[in-house]
């Protein structure tokens, strides 16, 4: 079976960046538009069961600076975190006794303010797309796949004419007036094949000091296949021994010379090391708080007992970095398989030869936690993917544009033509092939439109990962808060491509079109510009909590 379906704006992936892109591109055609559309305005093409990428399906709670309740963040980031808090306030069992950061955290985790149950995250998207779906303006295809993209035309004439999607045993081909790739992996932009970047670049491209001299595509960042583990408060049964085990229990990581399973993770520079326990007490950092979404702590249950503790297991240690995932010789399946046997045995590694803390050997209370990420098996429903096919856009933001100067961390890196604004630390995990790993300092930052639009094709705007940056800034790029800003920009980009009759291209090359647009992200409350005096002044907050009941 097979159906056609015409639309304006086709959103690729249902990414964290892909929501916020159908969102936004689905709230400001029903602001301009009084009636119900004849056929949908926007279509969602989801990969997996739930929607919002690394905030759902990779089960990856917020990566975000510390600051990001107090600036930094759209007015909808603000408004999603406000809403996971008061799904937990509203519990009656609930506590609020979070010792691992300032203000409630629910599952006290210290990667972020706020660790929380993904599915919430789920359900929370379903819930802002569903009024959209219900007024004909979105249509969401789940569980589809890209077969293929058709495109006329090349350089700045090209056009993205077509794509055929598969849905079970049927087909669709959509046409549009303007495609937006929010693939985790810039699926898109390689089946249309448009340019693109990916791994490292040269240290000649764009005159970045932690540039390699030489390219190299394969070497880039280790993909995740996070597990949910619960702490279980009896002894659990062991699961069996996994087929890698041996290798795996004996690899030793290239370049700093430790044992992947141990308590060692790399540190902020390269080859660098440190050491956390894998169960600490207080407020010492340590590898089970470091993504928990469910805190013992925070529950008081009606019946007495205790609650069992859920940590999504997104270590250092199960960091898959044998092979690329993307253009390599291993086929994207073949690399999941991998990870997850990877992680498959960091968790039998943890109930079996783990030293304990009280000098005893294996975690016997760990088991799997299937009900976390919505999979009968415990395992996330989508690997992590830290870096993406990169379009080669109308500008192009490398180190040298966020790195921080060293005297002063917080000189703003000023764009006049930005439309989102970030902060986050270049946070690099040891790359396959070079195993160069660094968590380096960058000042807030601002990314332009034209990072958005490929020059090679006139409807085609970058959602996700996949916009104009260099492997060292994707480091900074890559993470919730900025991939949710930057689906909001893209979403509003395409409603003004669409209602103005201006092509993606004209619009990056144009500062009156940017002005356009930008005025666009303001109005609903999106981040495109760092204010100097409103930095400080969220620096000068940063012991308070912005988002506590009221």
């Amino acid at each position: 079976m097979s159906l056609i379906i015409h639309t304006q704006v086709v959103v690729m992936g249902a990414s964290l960046g892909g929501v916020l892109a159908a969102a936004s591109a689905s709230a400001a055609f029903t602001k301009n538009n009084a009636s119900r559309p004849d056929h949908p305005q926007v279509v969602l093409i989801a990969e997996h069961d739930w929607l919002g990428g690394q905030m759902t399906a990779q089960g990856v709670p917020p990566d975000e600076h510390k600051f990001i309740e107090h600036g930094g963040a759209s007015a909808s980031y603000i408004q999603f975190r406000r809403a996971m808090r008061e799904h937990y306030w509203q519990n009656p069992e609930f506590v609020d006794n979070t010792e691992m950061t300032e203000g409630c955290n629910p599952g006290d985790g210290w990667v972020s303010r706020l660790c929380f149950d993904p599915m919430l995250a789920a359900v929370y998207f379903e819930a802002v797309l569903r009024p959209y779906e219900q007024a004909g303006v979105l249509q969401i295809m789940r569980n589809a796949t890209l077969v293929s993209a058709s495109r006329e035309g090349d350089g700045q004439l090209g056009r993205i004419t077509g794509l055929r999607i598969q849905q079970g045993d049927s087909t669709s081909a959509l046409t549009a007036k303007i495609f937006i790739d929010a693939t985790d992996t810039g699926e898109l932009i390689a089946r249309a094949g448009l340019a693109y970047r990916i791994g490292k670049e040269a240290q000649a491209e764009f005159g970045e000091p932690d540039a390699p001299a030489t390219a190299a595509p394969l070497d880039q960042q280790p993909v995740t296949l996070v597990m949910a583990l619960k702490r279980c408060n009896a002894p659990q049964p062991t699961i069996a021994k996994p087929a890698q085990y041996d290798f795996w229990a004996s690899y030793t990581l290239p370049h700093y010379n430790y044992k992947l399973f141990s308590n060692n993770l790399p540190g902020h520079g390269r080859g660098q090391a440190m050491q956390l326990p894998f169960f600490g007490t207080g407020q010492t950092l340590d590898l089970w708080r470091y993504r928990r979404v469910v805190s013992a702590r925070n529950w008081q249950l009606k019946n007495g007992e205790t609650r069992e503790e859920i940590s999504l297991i997104n270590w250092a240690q199960n960091d898959y970095g044998l092979q690329p995932l993307l253009d390599g010789a291993t086929s994207q399946d073949a690399v999941r398989s991998a990870a997850r046997e990877l992680s498959l045995c960091l968790l039998y590694w943890l109930q079996t030869d783990a030293v304990r803390e009280d000098g005893g050997i294996g975690y016997n209370n760990l088991a799997l936690a299937p009900e976390a990420l919505g999979t009968a098996d415990g395992f996330a429903q989508q690997i992590y993917v830290r870096e993406s096919r990169r379009i080669v856009g109308y500008k192009c933001l490398t180190q040298t544009d966020i790195v921080a100067d060293g005297s002063n961390d917080l000189t703003l890196a000023f764009r006049a033509d930005s439309i989102v604004a970030g902060w986050y630390n270049m946070d690099i995990h040891p790359t396959v092939e070079s195993g160069h790993g660094v968590n380096a300092k960058v000042r807030p930052f601002e990314i332009p439109l034209g990072c958005f639009v490929p020059r090679d094709c006139d409807n085609l705007i970058a959602a996700c990962k996949n916009i104009s940056v260099t492997h060292l800034v994707n480091a900074a790029t890559r993470v919730h808060p900025i991939e949710w800003a930057i689906g909001e920009a893209a979403g509003l980009l395409a409603v003004h491509c669409v209602q103005s009759r201006v092509n993606a291209g004209a619009v990056a090359q144009s500062r009156t079109e940017i002005a356009a647009v930008q005025a666009a992200i303001v109005a609903v409350g999106g981040h495109i510009h760092w204010d100097a005096d409103a930095l400080q002044r969220v620096l000068g907050n940063k012991n308070t909590n912005a988002l506590e009941p009221k």
